[in-house]
């Protein structure tokens, strides 16, 4: 069967649809986690202070600069996640692959940093069961099958 630019293949497993759904959630909660720590923002001024030493205006701009850094890699990554896993429902099997490679460096990142946290913990179990749906038998099968 063939497909027209744009649209989505038939047949797809659901699997396939779990894992897509779980690429996307994962990239959501990435985003609200990032806007959810620009509110903590004194909070995050304030601990600078009084762990480093630092002055409150530069700890403020240390602050700004980390919680930028933090959502700019937010959004990559939740583009990253939903766009490949959208290539991947498409019938780009290459996808497949890139958006495994995307989890796998990001859970090295948070494993590396040393952060061990309950929004950590999600962010694992998310990508680890998303790319348990997107390597399943039925997926390679429907991936593999009649373009």
């Amino acid at each position: 069967m063939t497909n027209t630019p744009g649209e989505v293949p038939t047949g797809v497993p659901r699997t396939l649809r779990a894992g897509l759904g779980l690429w996307v959630a994962l990239g959501v909660f990435l985003l609200l986690r990032a806007t959810i720590s620009w509110a903590d923002l004194g909070a995050m001024r304030d601990r600078l202070v009084e762990a480093s030493g630092l002055l409150p205006g530069e700890a403020e701009r240390m602050a700004r600069d980390l919680l930028v850094a933090n959502t700019v890699l937010a959004v990559v990554l939740a583009a990253g996640y939903a766009g490949l896993g959208w290539l991947v429902l498409r019938r780009h099997s290459w996808a497949r692959i890139a958006v495994s490679a995307l989890a796998v460096a990001h859970v090295l990142l948070l494993l590396l940093s040393g952060a061990w946290s309950a929004s950590n913990l999600i962010v694992l179990v998310l990508a680890a069961l998303a790319w348990a749906c997107f390597w399943r038998r039925e997926t390679s099968e429907w991936l593999a099958g009649d373009r």
